[in-house]
């Protein structure tokens, strides 16, 4: 499965006109022609799951194969994309983005994805990061910049406290005055008083090792210790929004 994101995904729907069925000026045949050289056979039934257009055929292509497979092909589609362009006044510029999606994907790296899971150790725990999070900070450690990963986990929680109080830093968007606007409503007793404290007190750790990170260089940080910060903003974001969720 590749990492194609959904704005890039959007970008190639666009631009290639997905939306007509088809793929640039490609016949059925000079479609399966070009997969070929790939050595993919675009006729195979696992492309066709959704329909056999040339656009879901794509669409399935996309998800199914690995990021250095998509990103070769989407280069390609670029160049491709380019010689249409030359005909075109004024000259439009989709294939130098088309090729940027592509030169994205492959950045990452699938040996992980290629790799036989190995057995989870007694010590190891497995968690799910909350997807604000996780979507924002994945190719930072897929591309093992964990400085940078956490540093931007950081931002996610404090930026959700501006849009909730106006306030980014967790030492004024926990004044008592907020306490509705996070929680929904003030503490009902002592024990709903120190959960409440609790989590200011987890918003403002982060603030203090946001204030760290971003008043020193960027250094290498250990994967595990990464993750541990991680699912501190993880926590920290679940616990400002769940009165927001529970609304919806």
């Amino acid at each position: 499965m590749s990492n194609l994101s959904f704005a890039d995904k959007q970008y190639l729907e666009n631009a290639l006109r997905l939306d007509t069925g088809f793929v640039l000026n490609f016949t059925d045949a000079t479609f399966k022609d070009f997969f070929a050289e790939f050595g993919i056979n675009i006729d195979d039934p696992k492309y066709a799951v959704n329909g056999t257009s040339k656009a879901k055929k794509m669409r399935a292509f996309w998800k199914i194969e690995n990021n250095q497979t998509v990103g070769k092909v989407i280069i390609e589609l670029a160049a491709m994309y380019r010689n249409q362009e030359l005909r075109l006044q004024p000259l439009v510029k989709f294939s130098t983005e088309i090729e940027k999606i592509g030169h994205k994907l492959m950045m990452y790296d699938d040996v992980e994805q290629a790799m036989p899971k190995r057995k989870q150790r007694n010590d190891e725990l497995k968690i799910e990061l909350r997807p604000e999070i996780h979507n924002h900070v994945k190719t930072y450690l897929n591309n093992e910049d964990y400085f940078h990963a956490v540093e931007e986990g950081y931002k996610i929680v404090r930026r959700k406290l501006r849009e909730l109080t106006g306030k980014e830093k967790a030492t004024e968007a926990f004044a008592e005055n907020n306490y509705e606007k996070i929680f929904g409503h003030l503490p009902e007793n002592p024990i709903e008083q120190d959960f409440f404290t609790g989590i200011k007190f987890l918003n403002m750790a982060i603030q203090y090792f946001r204030n760290e990170k971003a008043h020193d260089i960027a250094k290498p940080l250990n994967r595990n210790l990464a993750l541990h910060y991680l699912a501190l903003t993880s926590l920290a974001y679940d616990l400002i929004t769940r009165n927001e969720e529970d609304k919806d």
